[in-house]
């Protein structure tokens, strides 16, 4: 998708039509959207999460999962943007500028696989609890919201946000493959873990 512009210019019209009818709401929660889910404070987040669960939880395994989770969710983001390495949008062509030209490769979003890597790290530690339903409406809502933002901002195409979808999938369920098969039997046989 990277190398072929036609198709990467036709899809920056989404963008510009969404941006076309921002506003300063929609200004402002686009870029809290983006900051939130931001490489550093992504890091954050997920370690005071994990702290919580560590800390609150029922098992401290519960915590290294959680943690484990969201990076291979959020991680592989990274080899794709490598093997890709698609270029931004130009934003100086939105009506309504509202964050920076970005300059890493744009394929796929970084921010859209961190959200849906941590809200289904979130779901699925409360998916036996009486939150699960809250916590598949906040991964579901933090997804979009994030979509939308980076849409919104000119940071992505939307090829680079199904592309996300990919991407944290495959993370996740490679992962959650070798954390059923070995990883968790492991740890768990450490007494600190049990």
């Amino acid at each position: 998708v990277g190398s072929n512009t036609g198709l990467l210019a036709s899809e920056f019209g989404i963008n510009q039509s969404l941006n076309a009818a921002g506003n300063g709401f929609l200004n402002t929660l686009a870029v809290f959207a983006s900051e939130v889910y931001s490489p550093k404070f992504a890091v954050i987040l997920t370690a005071v999460c994990m702290l919580l669960i560590w800390l609150f939880g029922k098992s401290r395994l519960d915590a290294v999962g959680f943690g484990a989770t969201v990076a291979m969710g959020w991680l592989p983001a990274e080899a794709f943007k490598i093997m890709f390495n698609e270029s931004r949008a130009n934003v100086s062509s939105l009506v309504n500028q509202v964050m920076p030209q970005e300059v890493d490769s744009s394929f796929p979003s970084g921010h859209v696989c961190f959200a849906l890597g941590f809200g289904f790290a979130v779901y699925f530690l409360a998916r036996n609890s009486r939150f699960r339903v809250a916590a598949l409406v906040f991964w579901i809502v933090s997804v979009l919201i994030e979509a939308w933002a980076r849409l919104y901002v000119g940071a992505h195409y939307l090829s680079d946000e199904v592309g996300s979808i990919f991407t944290t999938t495959v993370g996740i369920l490679v992962f959650s493959f070798l954390w059923n098969k070995w990883i968790s039997q492991k740890l768990q046989s450490f007494k600190f873990f049990a």
